[in-house]
């Protein structure tokens, strides 16, 4: 497996500390595409017993980037262990499987599901899919049905409500406008927790691929603000997208020209500051999945 987007943030909800009042909760972009060649098949094969081999196995996984059989097949491998499982958002626009579905679904042959799929230790209660009014006409984001799925699940007595979601990505290098779709999309989501009147007593959490660089100070807190949240994240040694050890990253800094050295993040979990809140100090941290080989790209040698 890669380093890229595995990230883990344990938040204790509750007024004590007992394992029955946390919550783990882990998003991951998974890279399973449908074009290209990233070695998605060898991955997803791989993906099932790497999660249950954590040792500080998440209760819940916010999934991104789940495009294709291949994901589907590694998915349902991890059913034993995550028995509770929602559709993939925008994959069907009849709203099957789901309690609701909103916002801008296409059926056309050309726009393709949005790869965000939440699984859960514990009974997911309700699950509703939303997929994005905002997205950028011309990019490659435009022809995927991209959202979010929230669930509702019951864990000991107690209700939590998590969205899953992986936001608008750069594709030219030039974020300005891209940002404004991202903070356009949260916008959404804020919306539709303000239309579930979820109680205030109980926690809202909210993850997933935000596209959003950590580097980026400016935007990271137009995403915190925009998303009435809270995050507690130390700049780590090795981000969630770095080129040292991501041969996607690193082909990404030979195409746009940029360095070798690039090192950041842009996946988060964080809590609403308007619900229910952490007793500790959570925090989030950066896992690092690998494969036991170590494999090596012609391609990307930058000859």
């Amino acid at each position: 497996m890669k380093a890229k987007h595995a990230l883990l943030c344990a938040l204790v909800l509750n007024s004590t500390h007992s394992m029955a009042d946390s919550l783990k909760v882990m998003a991951y972009n998974i890279m399973q595409l449908n074009v290209q060649d990233w070695d998605q098949e060898n991955r997803a094969e791989r993906l099932p017993s790497v999660l249950a081999s954590m040792s500080d196995s998440p209760d819940v996984i916010l999934i991104s980037e789940a495009f294709n059989s291949d994901a589907e097949q590694a998915l349902a491998e991890l059913s034993a262990l995550y028995p509770y499982q929602t559709p993939n958002v925008g994959l069907d626009c009849s709203g099957s499987g789901w309690d609701g579905l909103t916002g801008n679904c296409s059926n056309s042959p050309f726009v393709i599901r949005g790869g965000v799929v939440i699984l859960s230790k514990y009974p997911i209660v309700t699950q509703k899919a939303h997929v994005f009014e905002n997205s950028l006409n011309g990019s490659w984001d435009y022809l995927s049905n991209k959202g979010f799925a929230y669930v509702e699940i019951e864990k000991d007595s107690q209700r939590y409500h998590l969205i899953g979601t992986h936001l608008q990505a750069t594709h030219d290098g030039d974020t300005a406008q891209e940002h404004r779709v991202r903070m356009g999309q949260l916008s959404e989501i804020q919306s539709f927790i303000s239309a579930e009147n979820i109680p205030a007593s109980e926690p809202v959490i909210i993850g997933g691929d935000m596209n959003v660089e950590w580097s980026k100070q400016d935007e990271v807190a137009d995403m915190l603000a925009t998303s009435r949240a809270e995050l507690n994240f130390e700049t780590p040694e090795v981000g969630s997208f770095p080129a040292k050890y991501n041969w996607f990253t690193k082909a990404n800094a030979y195409y746009f020209d940029y360095s070798l050295d690039y090192n950041d993040t842009l996946d988060y979990v964080f809590w609403h500051r308007d619900h229910k809140q952490p007793t500790n100090a959570p925090s989030m941290a950066v896992r690092y999945p690998k494969a036991e080989q170590n494999w090596y790209w012609s391609y990307l040698r930058g000859n």
